[in-house]
């Protein structure tokens, strides 16, 4: 469950490596969770498991009512609308308040940076990344045409750092730029820049780029960042990580993409050290441990179950 159908699709594909059969429930305004819970769907459930943090009251609200130990998986910046945005504020923040404190069974976080940064406001996490599949992959060679592949939403640009991107494309109008997410409805036709919206086929998208533009405000750890690395593509993102190039101004983004114009053979430093430190056998362990233990506390205490 979770307002993220992807990242939801994901969890449950590491639980299913781990024979964990579970349901995907997806609402879809504010009606379907209630009839939800009317219904009475829930009592089949040994747990509830919803994708992203405690940003919505009803949601919180709703699913401590059913008695079952819920589990909250914080992606990115479910922790900034926690922390500031409505999700904090008046009587919505002190149900929310509620649930993260004193009614979730289980906080899980998505790297060690969002476990930080939860842990700084009193919430205790394990660390499991939600690690797509894709991750799983092969060094390729470089795409003969250079490309750059980047990404945001329609209504979050300015988050993911697009005018940016957008700006490298005016002034580099030789270069392909590629844009996962946004459609480019309201955006000035530029005959360099293709929008791609949401795409399901990425191995053909990642294999015909060369290089990754990841600017925004706030991140856990991109597994578009790790997917492109695997393939041994080039990254330049606005967090220090090994194998990609660090930058978080125009200027920097400009001068390292111009550098990458010149590279011919695939980042294998990149492709390394996702290989070596990313594997989605081992979260799906860890995310099936997390759950098995949970269950098993849950009956111990409540032994007529």
């Amino acid at each position: 469950m979770g307002p993220y159908p992807y990242w939801t699709d994901v969890t449950t594909t590491l639980l299913n490596r781990e024979s964990i059969s579970c349901d995907l429930f997806q609402p879809t305004g504010r009606l379907a969770l209630i009839k939800w819970f009317l219904e009475g769907q829930w009592r089949r459930y040994n747990i509830i498991y919803h994708v992203g943090g405690i940003t919505n009251w009803r949601t919180g609200l709703t699913l401590s009512m059913t008695a079952k130990p819920v589990i909250w998986h914080w992606i990115g910046s479910d922790v900034l609308s926690f922390e500031s945005g409505e999700a904090s504020r008046g009587w919505r923040g002190i149900i929310n308040r509620l649930v993260a404190y004193r009614w979730a069974k289980v906080h899980i976080a998505d790297s060690p940076e969002i476990a930080e940064e939860l842990r700084n406001i009193g919430i205790s996490t394990s660390i499991v990344r939600l690690l797509p599949e894709r991750v799983d992959a092969n060094v390729k060679p470089l795409p003969q045409k250079f490309s750059v592949l980047s990404y945001w939403s329609n209504i979050r640009k300015d988050f993911y750092g697009g005018d940016i991107v957008l700006r490298l494309a005016r002034e580099l109008p030789n270069v392909e730029f590629k844009i996962l997410g946004a459609t480019g409805d309201e955006e000035v036709s530029l005959p360099n820049v293709r929008f791609l919206g949401f795409q399901k086929n990425m191995d053909n998208i990642y294999d015909s780029s060369t290089v990754l533009i990841r600017l925004p405000k706030h991140d856990s750890l991109s597994a578009m960042v790790l997917e492109m690395l695997a393939r041994g593509r080039y990254v330049i993102y606005n967090k220090k990580l090994i194998g990609c190039y660090f930058a978080q101004t125009f200027e920097q983004t400009k001068q390292i993409l111009i550098q990458t114009i010149k590279l011919s053979e695939p980042n294998i430093n990149g492709a390394e050290f996702v290989k070596q430190n990313f594997s989605v056998a081992e979260q799906a362990r860890e995310l099936a441990e997390i759950c098995n233990r949970l269950v098993t506390r849950v009956v111990k205490s409540n032994p007529s179950q």
